[in-house]
């Protein structure tokens, strides 16, 4: 008779509304967004990712690189949902690979380029020419032949007639965070980096900010992708990355924000 009343009043608990158990009611689990982005975007993405995941009930799960090394993962395996590159050129192999839905991709965002040096640094930099002087052996760049940051460097040396002259000097790393550290270990003299990579480290102080009129035009591209998970969570995503809420902490952390808030 015990277990017949326990029984019973197990059923009551879980029948009658506003008792504790299962209800048709409860959320159902957040969509998992997979989300590959250019390293130089990881801080502001972890500040927005709990914002975004709230307001659109899903759950991205994050994969930081050189962008370079991200497309190539994208082609090759087709798992990501969402692309987000520091420049356009990997955006367009990877649309070229059919993966990118083209209705979604804008130019969102824009840095500046600063030369760096460690913090306790005596050097002084008036002027680009100046990073010629012997006492600057090692320069910390992404690797210029591939990745966004690098290729940008690169190209603003070779504007200024420097690049020649300091090419032997170059100490190429795996992304621009890996620049920046290089720097703060001391392992290269200075470095050039974004300018939102200078502003979250403590070791380094800029000696040198890029004039936007003389820096390449720096581009970071965004997009849903094809072939995996959600498109309609990808969509959302890409769309609140767009808006006025992520647009603010953008610009908090130092981006420049191209298209205007949607």
């Amino acid at each position: 008779m015990r277990q017949l009343s326990s029984l019973v009043a197990f059923l009551l608990l879980t029948t009658i509304p506003g008792t504790a158990g299962p209800s048709a009611g409860d959320a159902p689990p957040a969509v998992e967004v997979s989300f590959y982005a250019a390293a130089s975007l990881r801080d502001v993405l972890q500040d927005l990712a709990p914002r975004c995941e709230s307001s659109l009930g899903v759950r991205l799960v994050f994969n930081f690189g050189a962008s370079n090394d991200l497309a190539r993962q994208i082609l090759a395996a087709a798992r990501a949902d969402v692309f987000f590159s520091a420049d356009e050129d990997w955006m367009d192999r990877v649309a070229a690979g059919g993966l990118v839905d083209a209705a979604s991709r804008r130019s969102l965002l824009s840095n500046r380029l600063v030369v760096v040096g460690p913090a306790d640094t005596s050097l002084r930099l008036s002027s680009p020419a100046e990073l010629k002087q012997p006492s600057i052996r090692r320069i910390a760049l992404a690797e210029p032949a591939a990745v966004p940051a690098g290729k940008y460097a690169r190209a603003w040396l070779e504007k200024t007639g420097l690049w020649t002259v300091l090419g032997d000097r170059v100490v190429p790393a795996l992304d621009v965070r890996a620049a920046l550290a290089a720097v703060e270990s001391g392992a290269a003299d200075v470095g050039i980096v974004y300018r939102t990579d200078a502003a979250i480290s403590k070791k380094v102080r800029i000696l040198y900010e890029v004039p936007g009129r003389d820096g390449p035009r720096i581009s970071y591209a965004l997009a849903a992708l094809k072939g995996h998970g959600d498109p309609g969570a990808a969509h959302r995503v890409v769309a609140w990355l767009a808006g006025p809420e992520a647009a603010r902490i953008f610009e908090r952390y130092g981006f420049i924000v191209l298209a205007p808030p949607a």
